[in-house]
């Protein structure tokens, strides 16, 4: 009875930090899930010929495994989880201003996820995407998409009541806060990804209602044969995904942005007024390029011309970030040994690769060729699964020590960064050569002269995959030898619970000179984050 009890407080709970560890688990979960759909793709395409899963079974499985890993993985465990568990902290506040909305929206995460469970059951291969006529009633006819959508309304009024209540909390909280500049970026991105998310998810769940009533009630919003216009659900879709793009990424800008404040040795912070703008001018700029990913619709040239001029300067912004956090790595005295420092410059690497493949597809003739080709999927999975899963790392690790109060392992973690580094870039990086020969996506017959690049790509994503594993197995590690450690990676400190913990070994020369944007937040006692 006590342990139902304990569970009950838990699920029911309207504490941030807890219903930020239920996010947590939720995502961590559904990552694995998508994890073992990627290595099940990835083994079908080990054999240029002989596959191990039907076509129809293939594209099923990757539209399942593109939804978990944007709805159900990053957005929860970047959003969700370290939002609800960081933003009032940053902000010295005891919780959010509505906690029991707050609630609600994890609550409503967990409905979502038995509603994606079904689809994956009954299939659903239509894309994460949702292109019309393929996810029509006429060549879609099973419920599996329609769970599938279910689940994605769901999810969504889940991300809007979550965003709706952390743009009420800082808002209010910089209303009553007269230093505005000592406020943390982590504040700004996660205000930006907020406004994002309100602005564009009300689309996607217009755009998938009309999908709904198209295939159930017999509309014709997307039917030609009915005065409809497939193309429209394209504008109402990108409108939504490509501000996800950012949606996904700004919350790691942000953190990568503390962390190498937190490194740097200025008496001011460098650049926190340009980072916070450079957020800014891509929430801007990030709501006005979606029909780059429509080039090759039919376009008239002056509207090409623009999207893809405005797709272009949104290298602008980003460039400034990136050079701002090599600059306060630069001139830190940080240990270059220190994992911490070698995911940040792995995910500025990362980033910066998937940025650049980025600005070759903004290019519309370039585009017109590399469109629906392995390319693309190089391009995105640098900046999502590549940046995004970075971040979370990074977070994990950089606050882990606070959470827990236990420290962890300094061979262990770098072991896990060069082993994540090496096989995420056999799996991905071959597949812009893929692109560039002309091999289209969402196809699991190739060439036969591709194969040994491929069984390349194959064991790289096996190596991904083993070193998740190892990453659970040093957190558990950490916890289960019991190393109270908060001092120079190993030297023994004293255990203190969250409410009152001593500085983390990375982040302690710092005090003196950094702490307004450091944040110290009080709950009792202070807190350093």
């Amino acid at each position: 009875m006590t342990n139902f009890n304990s569970l009950f407080s838990w699920l029911f709970t309207i504490d941030h930090k807890r219903i930020g560890m239920i996010y947590t688990f939720i995502g961590v979960w559904a990552g694995f899930l998508g994890l073992g759909l990627s290595i099940l793709i990835r083994t079908n395409m080990g054999d240029p010929y002989n596959n191990i899963i039907p076509t129809e079974v293939y594209n099923q499985v990757i539209t399942s495994h593109g939804i978990i890993m944007i709805f159900f993985f990053l957005m929860p465990v970047l959003i969700g989880g370290f939002g609800n568990y960081l933003i009032p902290f940053l902000l010295n506040l005891p919780d959010l201003n509505l906690p029991r909305l707050n609630a609600l929206s994890a609550w409503l995460l967990m409905p979502s996820v038995i509603c994606l469970i079904t689809s994956l059951f009954k299939g659903s291969g239509v894309g994460w995407t949702f292109y019309p006529p393929l996810s029509g009633g006429l060549f879609s006819s099973g419920s599996g998409t329609d769970y599938l959508m279910f689940s994605l309304h769901l999810a969504g009024i889940s991300s809007i009541l979550s965003s709706i209540n952390f743009i009420c909390t800082i808002n209010s909280a910089i209303y009553f806060n007269i230093n505005h500049e000592y406020i943390s970026v982590i504040i700004w991105s996660y205000l930006f990804t907020s406004i994002l998310l309100l602005l564009s998810l009300p689309v996607l769940a217009a755009g998938i209602t009309m999908l709904l009533f198209d295939r159930n009630f017999s509309s014709s919003f997307f039917d030609p044969m009915g005065g409809g216009d497939p193309v429209l659900f394209q504008h109402m879709f990108w409108f939504f995904g490509h501000p996800e793009v950012y949606v996904l990424i700004l919350p790691g800008f942000g953190i990568v942005s503390h962390i190498c404040m937190s490194f740097s040795n200025n008496a001011e912070p460098f650049g926190y007024l340009g980072l916070v703008f450079a957020m800014f001018a891509i929430v801007c700029l990030g709501c006005v390029v979606w029909a780059h990913h429509m080039f090759t619709i039919g376009m008239d040239v002056k509207t090409t011309v623009f999207f893809s001029s405005v797709t272009m300067i949104i290298g602008v912004p980003t460039g400034i970030k990136v050079f701002s956090w090599l600059y306060m790595l630069i001139g830190s005295n940080a240990s270059r040994s220190d994992p911490v420092i070698w995911w940040v410059l792995a995910f500025i690497i990362l980033f910066t690769i998937g940025g650049v493949t980025g600005i070759v597809l903004s290019a519309s003739v370039l585009d017109s060729l590399l469109h629906d080709t392995w390319f693309v999927i190089a391009h995105f999975h640098y900046v999502f699964s590549l940046g995004s899963y970075t971040s979370v790392v990074i977070s994990i690790i950089w606050w882990w020590p606070i959470i827990t109060g236990y420290s962890l392992n300094k061979v262990l973690l770098q072991s896990h960064c060069l082993l994540s580094m090496v096989g995420v870039n056999m799996c991905f990086f071959p597949m812009h050569y893929f692109g560039l020969c002309g091999l289209p996506r969402r196809v699991c017959v190739y060439d036969a002269t591709f194969s040994w690049i491929s069984k390349i790509c194959t064991y790289g994503s096996l190596i991904s995959a083993i070193s998740a594993f190892f990453f659970l197995y040093y957190l558990w590690e950490s916890a289960s030898v019991k190393n109270v450690v908060l001092g120079n990676w190993g030297v023994p400190s004293v255990h203190l619970n969250l409410m009152n913990v001593p500085l983390p070994h990375h982040i302690t020369y710092s005090v003196n000179t950094n702490w307004w944007f450091l944040c110290n937040c009080s709950l009792n006692n202070t807190l350093f984050l």
